[in-house]
């Protein structure tokens, strides 16, 4: 639960708060003493702007100003938290691993089908899904031979593009590298589908 925490404000992080209430300077209104100290039976009152007074200032408003809402956690509770969730995944029979994450193409409907195939995800009636991947470029060593057709990158961020491209019309599905990985979105999503990639990845994180 910490760690869900944890994320879920990493999530919100710092923004701007937008509202923001006037204080007691801020407030319309004169600073004449509204009636006498004594005599009159009701309580003193110095002037016409208190916060607890219909029309007054706010107490303890937002001022408008940058917020964070960045919480911390130790980084050995955010690892165990991550064990026990994959952990958990497992248990309940939610974990599918897949020899690798890749598509010849990028559209959508082959990648829905083949999830659909591979355990009832996605659809109207499927459950949702998180997908860890962790792929690796292959052109970094290519740059002499120009005309060679290994020169295309395969590969954003860790996952396979023609993957990134098929998967972002898809709601219930959420994509990430293996370093993106947290314990929110692996509780948050019914299904979690890891590559042999990601999962030496992780066992050397986590080792």
């Amino acid at each position: 639960q910490r760690c869900v925490v944890y994320q879920r404000n990493k999530k919100r992080g710092k923004r701007n708060a937008g509202a923001i209430t006037k204080t007691i300077g801020q407030v319309s209104g004169s600073g004449k003493k509204v009636r006498q100290q004594k005599g009159s039976g009701s309580a003193r009152a110095g002037h016409s702007r208190p916060a607890h007074w219909r029309g007054g200032a706010k107490a303890h408003g937002p001022k408008g100003k940058i917020q964070d809402y960045t919480t911390k956690l130790n980084k050995k509770v955010r690892k165990l938290a991550l064990q026990h969730a994959l952990s958990q995944k497992l248990l309940e029979g939610n974990l599918i691993v897949v020899d690798q994450m890749s598509l010849d193409t990028h559209k959508t409907n082959v990648l829905a089908k083949t999830l659909q195939q591979l355990g009832d995800i996605g659809g109207k009636d499927g459950t949702t899904a998180y997908l860890l991947d962790d792929a690796q470029d292959n052109n970094a060593d290519d740059d002499d031979d120009d005309n060679s057709s290994t020169n295309e990158m395969t590969s954003i961020g860790g996952v396979n593009i023609n993957v990134k491209v098929a998967s972002g019309n898809l709601f219930q599905i959420k994509l990430d590298n293996q370093r993106m990985v947290n314990v929110y979105d692996i509780l948050k999503h019914e299904k979690l589908v890891l590559s042999l990639n990601s999962i030496t990845a992780l066992e050397k994180r986590l080792a």
